[in-house]
């Protein structure tokens, strides 16, 4: 038999040869191309640039797709019953029409991971193939169909079976060499609508999620490609394990994120206690967001005070609250968000202020007016109605008395003093930001005068109006982006009289529909000294060609470990997910939060979805049945115990005096090369520092992580962290692969006795 696994060995290597020459061959190709899109641009013509781009990008492209398959480019066999071979890798690899490599995601690659001795579709042998770089370092052989198998070479103890026995390493792998047919099915399941993958601890949950990724850009690179799939983990130390598999399988375009960095400029990885939790992730937090938009600022002046025609006019804070309140209703009847709200708070305050005014010979439009454009109105309703962002916002919650109801003491210690965010923050800032809308732009500047002044074949564009002197047309105004005079004052408006020359062309840019509201110095688009206005409302920014272009959406959203999302966690996600389809991950078993939904309707309810198809995991390839049967006993009744692939595993509990020096006895006892993990309760993890050759995780953090081996430490503790504390020790309990090892000194839960 060494003999022959040899010759098989030999064999399957000149296949492998020749699939790397083909690539060197398409490699070259790629640089070939490269340099012919740099050649089209000799010209210095606009086609000619057009030309390049494309063909660099083609060619970049092919080059990232050709060198990011470096592990087991050739994995797997099929033999079939009427002598068909074909070879299945990472990637398809063509010799002119002859297909030397078949991409796993081919449809020619289903029976491949589908095929089964009971429904062998045509295989009559499967082979794995396992290469260390370019080298067949080995090969282990199913046979489907024994009695059309005289005349092959059948070697090795079952695929999957060697391969769960490889140490786990410090990141996750991929599973494309192994992928069972239930798993099949999940990643191949149609893109639309929702699929749910659920499944207990080890069946390849979150493997499949991601090589679902990798399918959908295969079968639809022209949709998907270019983040227009997301991938949602609940913590970053997870999105971190798993973020080198979906660039093992050559596909790097897809956002990978986890909770906490779902709102732009925020990286949160702290969770709060589960109490605060499960106020901050309620759905009744949406009417408190909605009302802490309207209120009154911490940094707002608290009175208006302006004089008008002889006559003191006030407003203090409760004629203050009053027109608040005015502008709040306007703009609910008008679908005004609180950041477009300056103009109708505006018409209030002064509305507010005419009601003061004593005596009716007084005109209100021109009180409107002039009051309107008062240097000291501007500056109170610029302080008074500020532009607000949504992480200024959520820290006005450290003060209680701008929170009703029992929790408002709760809320407030939980931001006063903190200069960070946690996870459960980042659903109620992606609220805010939703409640408030975009800030306005701020104004426009000019450009520096020595971008002005570069050299140059005609006049540059400025953003802005200027108004400027010209040697022969005497005073002339630009408008934003014309290189030519909007308007020419002539011989009327002598060169010198600046303030004569600055009224004419305010009156101009009044009819355009801009208020000037005084000047300050700049460049016209000859690069020559000028005027700027300063304007009371800025500029609009230029809005993109297409409005597609402005906000694009993704078309396909995962999220992994789904049963612990709160409902305001799914309005974040479902915001994203509005255009998408979805694909749906977890285990109720698995559930920790204290707000996780009791059943899977009631989850995508909460995504505002519909349309759904459910995949059901039975079988976990990695937790051994010996731990599997012990962390069962924490399972919430009713939750139905995953059934293992692999016999065995080693469990040990043990009730010690000292539980520091048992974690070093236990950590001494782990083989060398393993991978290892001492997990405890998050108080507990946090004092015990740096231990030798293991990873400390707190007990929170832990949910998708595996090890070969696992030091559980302090049940009880787990437990009592938190109301849903059996949920979280299961989850601990199941992320050991090899060996479990639990240290108590405290009594075990009842569950495990």
């Amino acid at each position: 038999m060494p003999e022959t696994r040899t010759q098989e060995i030999a064999a399957e290597q000149q296949v492998v040869d020749r699939v790397y020459a083909r690539l060197d061959v398409l490699r070259g190709q790629a640089k070939a191309l490269e340099g012919e899109g740099h050649g089209r641009a000799a010209g210095n013509s606009a086609a000619g640039l057009v030309e390049r781009d494309a063909l660099v990008h083609r060619a970049a492209t092919r080059m990232h797709e050709l060198d990011s398959e470096e592990e087991g480019l050739v994995f797997g066999r099929l033999d079939f019953d009427d002598g068909d071979t074909y070879h299945i890798g990472r990637l398809g690899v063509r010799d002119g029409i002859e297909p030397l490599l078949v991409d796993w995601r081919a449809p020619a690659a289903a029976p491949f991971y589908r095929a089964t001795s009971g429904d062998p579709l045509g295989v009559v042998r499967r082979r794995v193939i396992f290469c260390r770089g370019p080298e067949v370092v080995d090969l282990d052989d199913d046979v489907l169909t024994p009695e059309a198998a005289a005349d092959l070479t059948v070697l090795g103890e079952g695929a999957l079976l060697a391969a769960l026995r490889r140490s786990r390493g410090p990141h996750m792998r991929d599973i494309v060499t192994t992928i069972q047919k239930e798993q099949d099915e999940a990643i191949r399941a149609p893109a639309r609508g929702v699929t749910l993958i659920t499944g207990g601890p080890g069946t390849g949950k979150t493997q499949v999620a991601l090589h679902r990724a990798a399918y959908l850009l295969y079968t639809d690179r022209g949709r998907f490609t270019g983040g227009r799939i997301l991938v949602v983990g609940p913590s970053t130390v997870f999105t971190d394990y798993i973020g080198r598999v979906l660039p093992s399988l050559g596909e790097d375009s897809v956002h990978l994120r986890a909770l906490g960095e779902l709102f732009e400029g925020v990286t949160a990885t702290r969770r709060d206690r589960a109490e605060l939790a499960a106020v901050k992730g309620s759905a009744d937090m949406l009417a408190v967001l909605a009302d802490l938009v309207w209120q009154t600022p911490p940094t707002a002046p608290g009175q208006l005070r302006l004089v008008y025609a002889g006559q003191v006019l006030t407003l203090d804070a409760a004629a203050l609250s009053a027109v608040r309140a005015t502008v709040r209703e306007r703009c609910a009847l008008d679908g005004v968000l609180p950041n477009a709200a300056r103009p109708v708070a505006a018409v209030a305050l002064a509305d507010a202020l005419w009601s003061k005014v004593d005596g009716a010979h007084l005109d209100r439009e021109l009180f409107t007016d002039e009051v309107r454009d008062r240097p000291e109105f501007r500056r109170f309703l610029h302080g008074w109605w500020p532009a607000l962002l949504p992480t200024g916002v959520l820290a006005w919650l450290a003060d209680p008395a701008l929170v009703p109801g029992p929790h408002a003491a709760a809320l407030a210690g939980s931001y006063h003093g903190r200069s960070d965010w946690s996870v459960d923050d980042v659903p109620l800032l992606d609220e805010l930001a939703e409640l408030l809308g975009p800030p306005p732009p701020p104004p426009r500047a000019p450009r520096p005068e020595w971008q002005l002044r570069e050299l140059t074949s005609g006049p540059r564009l400025v953003e802005t109006f200027v108004l400027s002197c010209g040697l022969r047309d005497g005073w002339e105004l630009y408008a934003p982006n014309l290189p030519t005079p909007m308007a020419l004052a002539g011989p009327s408006i002598d060169n010198d009289a600046v303030g004569l020359a600055q009224r004419w062309a305010e009156a101009i840019i009044l009819r355009e529909g801009h208020k000037v509201v005084g000047w300050t110095d700049g460049y016209d688009p000859h690069g020559e000294e000028g005027y700027v206005p300063e304007l009371e409302d800025p500029l609009p920014v230029a809005e993109p060609d297409d409005p597609a272009e402005a906000e694009e959406h993704y078309l396909h959203v995962i999220v992994d470990e789904a049963q612990d999302l709160s409902p305001m966690e799914c309005r974040m996600i479902a915001r994203r997910a509005s255009y998408a389809s979805m694909t749906v991950v977890g285990d109720l078993g698995q559930a920790t939060h204290p707000l996780a939904a009791d059943a899977w309707p009631a989850l995508v309810a909460r995504l505002g979805k519909r349309e759904v198809r459910t995949l059901d995991l039975h079988t976990g390839y990695r937790v051994p049945q010996t731990i599997a049967d012990y962390a069962a006993r924490a399972l919430a009744p009713g939750i139905e115990p995953t059934r293992s692939y692999q016999e065995g595993g080693s469990l040990s509990v043990r009730r010690v005096s000292d539980v520091a020096a048992a974690v070093h006895a236990a950590i001494a006892e782990i083989p060398a090369g393993a991978t290892a993990a001492v997990i405890a309760a998050d108080d507990t993890a946090a004092t015990l520092g740096d231990l030798p050759g293991v990873a400390v995780v707190p007990a929170s953090v832990v949910k998708g992580l595996e090890y070969d081996h696992v030091i559980v430490l302090e049940p009880a503790d787990i437990v009592a962290a938190e109301p849903r504390g059996l949920a979280r020790l299961y989850v601990c309990l199941t992320r050991a692969v090899a060996g479990l090892t639990v240290l108590h000194h405290k009594p075990l839960p009842e569950q495990l006795r």
